[in-house]
């Protein structure tokens, strides 16, 4: 744990993020390993894939060179493919995709557990799995989309009712979209719609009622720009950047919230009194009008 709070501090991520709160949980589950450096930069590229966060350039550098810390001594052909990967993002940073990005933590990991595997690297071998595997990270994103569009076609005529409701859907209508959504038995989503608050059902209500919308979203997600024009046409208004990230990251995870929701796995943070991760995703989804936040009240002078 204190080689992977090290690590979190070189890299810049702050406690209560996304990315430091799964890493450590990640950690806490792991299995034991003789590599410290290994386990935790995999335990670091595991959590900042599942909230989607992309690395800069220089927290990348810092990532591979905390990763090669775990490198064994003896692997010293190993320099190679290192200097290549290092040079690699130093040149070619800005033409990387955000999928590549994404994915760069957890190939940066991967290289260099191959590196470990055998008593004699072969720095030509080891090269072409690198950029194998580099490249499949950066198709990623258009495999994703054909799926996404795959999977539009067989929701079109749930979505198309949930998109016509203008008022909140009843829990009948609710149980009959998640079928569609997430892919559950009907009975079992019954008794955990039964088990929701009024204040989370009335969002699930929202998100199945707008689903057709996140899915036209998710389509517009292969470049920035085309993401950015079709909220702002839809919202009526400018979005900042980190707005406009949120809302991306609330997309991607819908059925990871919507699952989250019904299996009561949000779990308050016991010093803010709510969950970090449920209160982000629902924040993106409050910023693209597809579910409203209730307003806090502001605490009377006295």
């Amino acid at each position: 744990m204190n080689t992977l709070l090290y690590c979190l501090d070189v890299l810049k991520i702050k406690e209560g993020t996304e990315v430091y709160t799964n890493a450590v949980e990640l950690k806490q589950k792991a299995q034991i390993s003789s590599n410290e450096w290994i386990i935790a930069m995999k335990t670091i590229a595991s959590a900042s894939y599942i909230t989607s966060y992309i690395f800069s350039q220089s927290q990348l550098s810092d990532f591979l060179t905390l990763a090669a810390k775990g490198v064994e001594q003896d692997k010293t052909s190993s320099d190679i493919i290192i200097f290549k990967m290092y040079r690699d993002i130093i040149e070619n940073y800005d033409n990387f995709t955000d999928s590549l990005k994404t994915n760069y933590p957890g190939i940066i990991v991967n290289v260099i557990s191959v590196i470990n595997r055998g008593s004699r690297v072969n720095p030509i071998s080891i090269e072409k799995y690198y950029q194998s595997i580099k490249q499949q990270a950066a198709m990623a994103e258009e495999e994703r989309l054909e799926k996404t569009s795959m999977t539009t076609m067989t929701t079109t005529t749930a979505a198309a009712a949930i998109h016509k409701a203008k008022i909140p859907l009843s829990k009948d209508d609710v149980v009959e979209c998640l079928v569609h959504i997430i892919n559950r038995d009907r009975r079992e989503l019954e008794k955990s719609i039964e088990r929701l608050s009024y204040s989370d059902l009335k969002k699930i209500s929202e998100i199945s009622r707008n689903y057709s919308k996140l899915q036209r979203y998710s389509t517009k997600l292969i470049t920035k720009e085309e993401f950015k024009n079709e909220i702002q046409k839809e919202v009526g208004r400018e979005l900042r950047p980190y707005q406009l990230t949120r809302a991306a990251n609330s997309i991607r995870r819908v059925q990871l919230y919507i699952e989250n929701i019904l299996d009561n796995k949000f779990v308050h943070d016991s010093s803010h009194g709510i969950n970090h991760i449920k209160h982000n995703l629902e924040y993106g989804y409050s910023l693209m009008n597809l579910i409203k936040l209730p307003r806090r009240r502001r605490p009377r002078a006295q």
